[in-house]
């Protein structure tokens, strides 16, 4: 979804292009000045995809607007800004595309060349900064990672089950399928064949009479295995090159209604490529021999997964799934079969991760116990990006801080409510949970005007904020 800020003072005209936007399904948000503005970006990560600023407004123009944004660390032409004016002279346009600007909308702005200008803008800045990012990355690759160390692993792993031989690389192969069939790119399929062919990893730590059990486990021995997510996530969160591996490993076994473990994350709270290993694993565990029973007939795989969409399983991934089972008329998708190698095998060929002088969390960062950096890494997409927004945050807390101790001393409630209300998205975003809850229980009283809550509550969100900001600064 794109996200728009629209500053513009005059309240009507504002209204109706946010109107006309969010008919396109974006996300816009509304402020009525620069000063606004400013409070509102500084710091923010991430930042929303463009900006549309009214030249004219009281106080600090568009101009002088844009040109302090530009100042601001971090925002050095990061930002796309589009001018909104009702001026036709030549000299204005001139003045705010020297400035940075990307383009000028006259006003009052005509629907359909509003949307046009803006999807364009937003989906030609994306494009650059994709294939800025690919090209960093690819200079900086100098050698590759090859499999067998991770398939050496996951050949460990299933060892300790006499019954489900190979079944790490069956779920990586039948997971590389179903996101290959989803549309993945060459990086993210190999990505996530790694993932799955982890996912199992925590078992190390599970008992071999568990996992060879060959009747019904007891609550004791059921609560030992529900382990092995956890201590999967543990193990993997040491590859510091690529931790996004511990997602396969930590998540496969939650469920989109919640009702999963460990950390019972509900839909999309849950990483997509954990929601794709999990209906692989369960097709695995469905069509392979195991300890307590035969491989199972495939319309009663089928059954199960049409039955777990929407509770179980993503329905997405689940459909994708079904479709692989009903293409698969002489049920050759299983363990032991010659098309099940073939996908295998395949898969293994294809999947090559490069790991070498990726970029990495440091074990100070990990160690910080006010940040989430599992949920910090997945919000912002890749360790690279997560490490940009931390700087940016780091760096804007002194500041901050300061303007809300002032609007707050000014019983400027309203500029207070910005402040924070932006500093609970961005706490959120870098994992800093607990400030981000504050930082929304405050920004709700700035809407209520409880001034006895935000009299209460400042000085502990200042203290969090400043306390996380000297130690990332450290």
């Amino acid at each position: 979804m794109f996200w728009v800020v629209i500053v513009d003072d005059d309240v009507q005209s504002c209204s109706v292009e946010a109107a006309i936007l969010k008919k396109e399904d974006m996300k816009v948000t509304t402020l009525a000045s620069g000063e606004e503005l400013l409070n509102y970006v500084e710091g923010m990560v991430p930042l929303p995809d463009l900006i549309l600023l009214d030249v004219i407004m009281p106080g600090m123009s568009g101009f002088e607007t844009l040109k302090k944004l530009r100042e601001m660390p971090g925002q050095e032409g990061e930002l796309p800004v589009i001018f909104l004016t009702g001026d036709e002279e030549f000299e204005t346009e001139k003045k705010g595309l020297d400035l940075g600007a990307v383009d000028f909308i006259r006003k009052p702005v005509v629907p359909e060349i509003l949307a046009l200008r803006v999807k364009r803008t937003i989906e030609f800045e994306r494009m650059h900064r994709d294939l800025a990012r690919e090209v960093a990355k690819k200079t900086r690759e100098n050698s590759r990672l090859t499999l067998h160390v991770v398939q050496t692993l996951a050949e460990a792993i299933d060892a300790k089950d006499t019954y489900t031989k190979g079944h790490s690389g069956r779920v990586a192969a039948y997971s590389r399928e179903i996101a290959r069939r989803l549309g993945y790119d060459e990086a993210r399929l190999d990505e996530i064949y790694m993932m799955g062919l982890l996912h199992d990893v925590g078992k190390i730590g599970v008992p071999d009479g568990i996992i060879n059990k060959n009747s019904r486990l007891t609550d004791e021995e059921f609560a030992e295995i529900k382990k092995h997510p956890v201590v999967g996530n543990k193990i993997l969160k040491n590859i510091k090159e690529m931790p996004q591996l511990a997602f396969g490993a930590r998540w496969h076994h939650e469920r989109v209604d919640g009702r999963g473990y460990p950390d019972g994350l509900v839909g999309n709270e849950i990483p997509e490529e954990a929601r794709i290993i999990a209906v692989a694993d369960a097709y695995d565990a469905m069509t392979s021999n195991r300890s307590y029973r035969d491989v199972m007939p495939q319309e009663k795989v089928r059954s199960e997964i049409e039955r777990g969409k929407g509770a179980q399983f993503d329905e997405r991934f689940a459909d994708i799934m079904l479709s692989m089972i009903d293409e698969d008329t002489e049920y050759t998708m299983r363990e032991g079969t010659e098309k099940e190698t073939d996908l295998r095998e395949r898969s293994s060929e294809e999947a090559i991760q490069h790991l070498d002088e990726q970029p990495h969390l440091p074990d100070s960062l990990l160690e910080l116990v006010q940040l989430n950096t599992d949920l910090g890494l997945y919000l912002c997409g890749d360790i690279e990006d997560y490490l940009d927004a931390l700087s940016i945050f780091a760096d804007s807390v002194s500041q901050k801080a300061e303007k809300i101790e002032k609007a707050l001393e000014s019983e400027d409630i309203e500029t207070y409510t910005t402040i924070v209300h932006s500093l609970k998205s961005s706490a959120r975003t870098v994992g800093a949970t607990e400030l981000s809850e504050l930082a929304r229980k405050l920004e709700l009283a700035g809407k209520n005007k409880d001034i006895a809550c935000i009299s209460q509550e400042t000085q502990k969100l200042l203290s969090m904020y400043r306390e996380l900001g000297d130690a990332l600064q450290k």
